[in-house]
């Protein structure tokens, strides 16, 4: 009898200590994967973005060897996105894109997700790893739609933030120019702007309708 207890005993002891280590793992591991954060780390699962916009890579690395692949990957994702919303089709201008280079090599040594002082409009993001491409940063910006109202022309609930997806479908925006950039230390990351022009993101306005003149 004396003998049954004990195992009894052995086997709810050993129990315990299997779900407490368990809760503790559980306890000790990040957070679940969330939507994209205005500006940051894309630490989450990645999606196939060049295939959700329907675009066909001549070769998977295209965009960081040709210059010509790059654009027309940009303004694929960026085009895909305004005929969502019956919106004119971006045109690259490439002083916009010098100034995006540019300002990425100023940005090169600290790979530090800051805006730039220009008049332009402007898009960034930011990733640690060094896989992301020009359709993954667009989709980004795209799925801020998820907390923009256009009847109230906010981004809710706070502190969520729409400014790259209004940017992007900002009817009187007409021309884009991009740049993407490794950082000097691969384990900082790396970056990408787009810079427009006209600039929008006014505050009260509808990003669908031409301002007033």
């Amino acid at each position: 009898m004396h003998t049954f207890s004990f195992f009894i005993v052995l086997l709810i002891f050993i129990f315990f200590n299997v779900v407490t280590a368990t809760q503790s793992q559980q306890s000790l591991s990040p957070p679940p994967p969330h939507g994209k954060s205005h500006h940051g780390h894309h630490g989450h699962h990645r999606c196939n973005a060049a295939k959700f916009f329907g675009y066909v890579r001549t070769s998977p690395t295209a965009f960081l060897n040709n210059q010509t692949e790059l654009i027309n990957e940009f303004l694929h994702a960026h085009n895909w996105v305004r005929s969502e919303y019956k919106l004119p089709a971006l045109k690259w201008d490439e002083n916009l894109a010098s100034f995006a280079r540019k300002y990425l090599m100023e940005r090169y040594n600290d790979c530090k997700l800051v805006h730039s002082t220009a008049n332009y409009g402007e898009n960034m993001f930011w990733g640690k790893k060094l896989h992301w491409t020009p359709s993954d940063a667009v989709y980004y910006w795209y799925k801020e739609k998820t907390w923009y109202s256009f009847e109230t022309l906010k981004c809710e609930p706070p502190p969520k933030m729409c400014e790259h997806f209004t940017q992007i479908v900002w009817r009187d925006s007409t021309h884009v120019g991009c740049a993407l950039q490794h950082c000097k230390n691969n384990g900082t990351g790396m970056l990408i702007a787009c810079e427009y022009n006209p600039a929008g993101n006014y505050v009260n306005e509808n990003p669908l309708v031409h301002a007033a003149k």
